[in-house]
């Protein structure tokens, strides 16, 4: 009886202490990301009361616990986190669990509006919420990302963070193009993208992760959930007149966790330069000191002028068909095959007309002329790339082709009348292997990059009564291998690279129809050697200060065949390039850079050869066999401050370098030749570069105001008939720029820019300057949600010379309507005040070249734009 009543007893106790132990429980992560979030607040509330009866705040795995006497009848969980939608969930009998996800939203506090751009931080992960900066007349991300403060894109298409180039571009996580994320920024629709992801600091090999830091940013794309897994893309058309003009695009893309596909057709002549989108933009080669790739040289330089200051586009007559795949494919978790494929198809008019201006100690000499020119490019690349990305191996292997066609007639009138033919085609291929494996505090690196290139090349420039006509036959392998190993002893990590560094290369040339009285006119010579070259490193980082310090050591033995005298020139050569970096992180926010390096002069084996080429109508070029090198210092100075809460983002960087060789570059006037050559000539050069960067989001105008600016002197030497001219040049720039969405249906744009320009012969009296302003505005007005007006205007002023100005005025309107369907009708019209030159002048050296465009006329264009 004793021992039943005992258990009577247990099992009341039992009872009372569950009754009064219901827990409540569960997980909190971003509906995005996937990954659980700290600090999410979680109140248990009566439903439809604001009353707070209980509460919790998650912890870093995300979790959240509420302990409660007893079942709370008609109660609600509500989670709610600054800069994420507020979610409420019903408490269900007998249910303890209770797993939510949040989705990012742009946040409005009770007492203050918040106007600026809604942009998050954590960690250091900057994260922007795309629809805060999209209007409705952006269509790509590209648009966007140009009004995000902190982050920059030039004209090129490449992307800066706070002054610093990104090393990575991925979308979900994944690094589908390699670099060319033009692609990607253009063709994908901002409508489809959530947040954009700034990892700063980014080390994109996972098992060098607190081995090796990064001081490069990297840039992450989040879709919106009804963008994934489905076929999405754009399709655009138009047509318009004066001339007849097309416009025609379309993009394809799915973007699923087991593979990525993205597919591209454009056609335009409307002046739209679409090979910008294929551009290739790494880090690589600036921060290695040994180059993993090669590019012969172009002896031949027929090509239509480019524009400076105003839009390309606008003096662009062209014909162009660009077609794009890029595919990603996951074989498991961290490895990816991706493969890219692109042609282009280019033609291309230039008319343009110059004026060169070359400064000579007592005199000047002036050329003009009159360029009517055509160029066809064809263009076809392609790669495939298997990588392996895990924290404790890394391996990659890219196999690259690329193969262009490219031809170039120009007719020239003026000084030096003449008709130019050029044959310039490329061929490479070159394939990119490499494997790391890191074991505890240990890595193992295996690197070994082989090219084959070559480039068959033709010229022939025909006059009043005579043609000359030059042939150039290049070649050249390339391969470097080395293999490194590297130690981690918190808070160093030393590193041992060993390498060898190989290059075959030949030139063939022959010229005819220019007298042998200047100089031999063929050229069949022969250049090998091999680098082998040893490069200790040392990485530093504690307590904010980061550091790395290498010595790359090279011995060279040169091997030089001149097959036309049977004469071998070979030398052996040593090289030392000390490079040091430091970073100091003085808080969360502020950061300074300083890097020095000094190095010996590479050689220009390029350049060894001692037969004229005909580089086009007017330049004539001879080499010269010289193993004496010269050698540079540099140093940089940069600091940094970003507060992205306060939508705050400033920069600024200091830069000096000096330079030293042993020879000297000399031009001959020679009727209707400029020939180039070298003087074995001691020289320096000197220069400073001094530029800085602002942006501020200004909560009064709902907008953004940035600041950029970039001076730069340099101070040097050029010999002109075999006479000494030092020289000093000096240039200027200021940027600012303002960015409002003055009312929900006005966002309004102005930026103006102002440079000028100084140069100044130390020999002699002459100096001159010249100074440009510039003026973009543009105006999106939106009255109804179905249809919007934009317009834009440019304003140019130019001083050609001391004494002669030129403005131009081009402005440009766009009508588009909206359909629920997602279709879009617009009417453009560009140039609408029918402007038909335009005018400027830079310098280059001792010369100044005074240059006019012809630009596009009006026009007008309908079309139709459709987003599925």
């Amino acid at each position: 009886m004793r021992f039943f009543c005992f258990w009577i007893l247990i099992f009341c106790f039992s009872i009372g202490v569950a009754a009064q132990t219901l827990k409540i429980s569960g997980t909190v992560t971003d509906k995005t990301t996937g990954e659980p979030m700290v600090g999410v607040l979680v109140t248990l509330r009566p439903a439809g009361e604001n009353k707070v009866v209980k509460f919790a705040q998650t912890s870093p795995q995300g979790k959240f616990e509420i302990a409660l006497p007893s079942f709370p009848e008609n109660h609600v969980l509500h989670f709610s986190m600054m800069g994420y939608a507020v979610q409420t969930i019903p408490l269900i009998a007998g249910r303890e669990q209770y797993n939510v996800q949040l989705s990012e939203q742009a946040t409005e506090l009770k007492e203050v509006i918040v106007k600026a751009p809604s942009i998050h931080q954590r960690g250091d992960t900057i994260t922007y919420v795309v629809s805060s900066f999209a209007a409705a007349q952006d269509k790509s991300l590209a648009d966007v990302l140009k009004k995000m403060p902190g982050i920059e894109v030039d004209k090129s298409g490449s992307i800066k963070y706070n002054g610093v180039s990104i090393n990575k571009f991925y979308i979900e996580g994944k690094d589908m193009l390699g670099g060319r994320y033009g692609i990607a920024t253009t063709n994908i629709h901002q409508k489809d993208v959530g947040s954009v992801e700034v990892m700063e600091n980014h080390q994109p090999v996972k098992a060098l992760e607190d081995i090796s830091f990064s001081q490069n940013p990297g840039i992450n794309i989040r879709l919106k959930e009804d963008a994934k897994a489905r076929w999405v893309g754009t399709v655009k058309a138009g047509a318009g007149f004066t001339p007849f003009l097309w416009n025609a695009e379309t993009a394809l893309m799915r973007f699923k966790k087991q593979s990525q596909t993205l597919s591209t057709y454009k056609t335009n002549n409307t002046g739209h330069d679409l090979t910008r989108e294929t551009m290739w933009f790494s880090i690589d080669e600036i921060l290695s000191q040994f180059s993993k790739n090669y590019l012969l040289q172009d002896y031949i330089s027929v090509a239509p002028s480019r524009l400076r200051e105003i839009d390309a586009d606008r003096s662009r007559f062209n014909k162009t068909h660009l077609f794009t795949t890029n595919n990603l494919w996951s074989l498991g978790k961290n490895y990816d095959l991706t493969s890219q494929i692109t042609y282009t198809n280019n033609r291309l008019k230039s008319e343009n007309s110059t004026r060169t201006t070359y400064f000579l100690e007592d005199s000047t000499v002036i050329t003009e002329l009159a360029e009517h020119a055509v160029s066809k490019q064809n263009r076809l690349s392609g790669d495939v790339t298997l990588t392996a990305n895990t924290p404790t191996y890394y391996f990659k292997n890219k196999l690259f082709t690329d193969l262009r066609w490219d031809d170039v007639d120009m007719d020239i009138t003026g000084t030096f009348p003449n008709t130019q033919t050029a044959s310039v085609p490329h061929r490479q291929v070159s394939n990119d292997f490499e494997i790391l494996k890191r074991s505890g505090k240990k890595a193992y690196t295996l690197n070994s990059y082989n090219l084959y290139q070559v480039k068959p090349q033709a010229l022939t420039v025909s006059r009043e009564n005579e043609t000359q006509h030059q042939q150039i036959q290049s070649s050249v392998f390339y391969t470097n291998t080395y293999t490194s190993l590297s130690f981690y002893v918190k808070p160093v990590t030393i590193s041992m690279k060993l390498g060898a560094v190989g290059v075959i290369r030949s030139l063939e040339t022959a010229l005819t129809g220019v007298s042998d009285t200047l100089g031999s006119l063929k050229n069949d010579v022969l250049m090998r050697y091999l680098n082998l070259y040893v490069s200790p490193e040392v990485e530093y980082r504690k307590s904010g200060l980061e550091a790395k310090f290498d010595m790359p050591l090279s011995f060279v033995p040169y091997r030089f065949t001149d097959n036309l005298d049977s004469k071998n020139r070979n030398e052996e050569k040593f090289f030392a390039s000390p490079r040091l970096y430091m970073r100091y992180h003085f808080t969360s926010r502020l950061s300074a850079s300083l890097s020095g390096r000094y190095g010996q002069s590479p050689l220009q084996e390029q350049s060894f050869h001692e037969g004229l080429i005909l580089n086009n109508y007017h330049n004539l070029s001879q080499g010269f066999i010289d193993y004496k090198t010269g050698n540079s210092q540099s140093v940089n100075l940069n600091v940094s401050y970003r507060y992205p809460l306060k939508v705050f983002f400033a920069n600024v960087g200091v830069a000096r370098s000096r330079t030293y060789a042993l020879r000297i570059s000399n031009r001959y006037f020679l009727n209707e030749y400029l020939l180039n050559t070298f003087i074995a000539q001691p020289s320096r050069s000197d220069s400073w570069m001094l530029n800085g960067n602002i942006s501020k989001g200004v909560y009064f105008i709902n907008g953004i105001v940035s600041v950029r600016s970039l001076y730069s002197a340099f101070d040097g030497a050029l010999f002109q008939n075999g006479k000494e001219s030092p020289y000093s040049s000096d240039s200027w720039s200021i940027t600012p720029k303002i960015t409002s969405r003055i009312a929900r249906w006005c966002n309004v744009s102005y930026e103006l820019s102002f440079s000028r320009n100084w140069l100044k012969m130390k020999n002699s009296d002459m100096q001159t300057s010249y100074k440009n302003l510039s003026q973009l505005f543009s105006c999106s007005i939106t009255p109804h949600r179905t249809w919007y007006v934009q317009l834009a205007g440019e304003h140019y002023y130019n001083e050609i010379t001391q004494d002669v100005s030129k403005h131009l005025f081009l402005a440009d309107a766009e009508f588009t309507y909206s359909f629920k369907s997602g279709w879009e009708l617009n009417l453009s019209v560009k140039n609408i005040f029918n402007q038909h030159l335009y005018a400027y002048t830079v310098y280059n050296g001792l010369t100044a070249m005074s240059r006019e465009y012809k630009i596009r006329p009006r026009n007008v264009m309908a079309g139709v734009f459709f987003r599925f």
